[in-house]
């Protein structure tokens, strides 16, 4: 038993150290009207549209249907949005900034695929005023969720001990939005 408890233990540790390299991609904004009328934590934004693409990585268990499906994800990805939203007072409405949102999303499984790793994601963002005018563009490469530094530690181990499922995705689909919503927070002058 101390043997099985110290190999986990020290596959926990490189799982740690290497998921703590790996971080959250960045954005570039994309201004396609030149000075930006977008005013930096201040103009509303309103979701015109989302797409989401749902990948499934090695090891699902196409048996398990406790994991949302690619409809009930970008349900939970407009919830989150637009709680961010709110949360920074950007919240508009149909004559304010409209956005187009494309998520691409990895579902990665651990082995037996009832349990997951760390989610891939990608997203790009195109923001339009209310007459339909692409205003800027944002996208951030493929990338893995990290959260803050005490909560990261309890993901990991979470992962490692195969205890991350379906019942905590949401959180890695609200912190991925918080993303979103940060992003769009910083446009702008």
């Amino acid at each position: 038993m101390k043997k099985i408890l110290k190999a986990l233990f020290s596959c926990s540790i490189s799982v740690i150290l290497i998921l703590s390299i790996i971080g959250c991609g960045s954005s570039m904004y994309n201004y396609r009207v030149e000075p930006t009328p977008i005013k930096k934590g201040t103009s509303k934004y309103n979701i015109k549209n989302i797409t989401l693409s749902l990948q499934h990585g090695d090891g699902r268990n196409i048996k398990n249907k406790t994991f949302k499906n690619e409809l009930e994800l970008k349900k939970s990805f407009k919830k989150f949005i637009n709680k961010g939203l709110k949360a920074r007072s950007i919240k508009g409405g149909v004559k304010d900034l409209q956005l187009d949102i494309n998520i691409n999303y990895k579902r990665t499984y651990n082995w037996g695929g009832n349990s997951l790793n760390k989610p891939e994601f990608s997203y790009s963002v195109n923001v339009y005023n209310s007459s339909d005018k692409l205003l800027v563009d944002f996208s951030i490469p493929l990338s893995k969720t990290k959260h803050a530094y005490f909560k990261e530690n309890v993901v990991l181990m979470k992962i490692a001990a195969f205890q991350w499922d379906a019942e905590n995705e949401p959180e890695d689909i609200e912190l991925i939005s918080k993303l979103i919503v940060e992003d769009l927070f910083e446009i702008g002058n």
